[in-house]
């Protein structure tokens, strides 16, 4: 949620009050910059709310009514799992907005040498758009990337 929330601040140029409307490099009013990845990682979260709901309301007993929930530890893990396969998408597209955002506002050369690392990983997987295309693809090389990369420094 924390993510997809930035992800808004960072797309909405009424609230950071320094970046186009979705952090968009081109030409307002043709290109959507960043919006149509916004709406999947909004749609991701709202996704991970619904599967955030604990699994024993859904309590049924069994085992001569011994157990009840017991028998949920195995769709809980599996819930966990998707929250977390979202999670990642949700963060990839957020590094690519923060990228974008890297760009238009031209600071590059001022990030710290860990943070101008993680730029150019996040540009060999995305690299800098102006015009509308397709981005599943970038949004998946970041999952690959930011679940590989040893981040642990953050």
């Amino acid at each position: 949620m924390l993510a997809e929330r930035q992800l808004n601040f960072l797309c909405n140029a009424r609230l950071n009050d320094k970046l186009p409307p979705f952090v968009n490099l081109g030409k307002l009013g043709l290109n959507f910059g960043v919006q149509g990845m916004q709406f999947t990682a909004t749609s991701t979260v709202a996704e991970n709310q619904t599967l955030s709901n604990p699994m024993y309301i859904h309590s049924i007993p069994n085992n001569n009514d011994n157990q009840d929930v017991v028998s949920m530890g195995t769709n809980s893990a599996l819930l966990t799992r998707k929250v977390i396969d979202n999670a990642f998408q949700v963060l990839s597209i957020h590094a690519i907005a923060i990228a974008q955002a890297i760009d238009n506002l031209e600071c590059e050369s001022r990030l710290s040498p860990i943070s101008k690392d993680i730029y150019t990983q996040i540009r060999i997987q995305c690299p800098v758009f102006k015009t509308d295309e397709t981005k599943y693809e970038c949004i998946q090389a970041m999952n690959d990337y930011l679940r590989q990369a040893n981040l642990s420094f953050i």
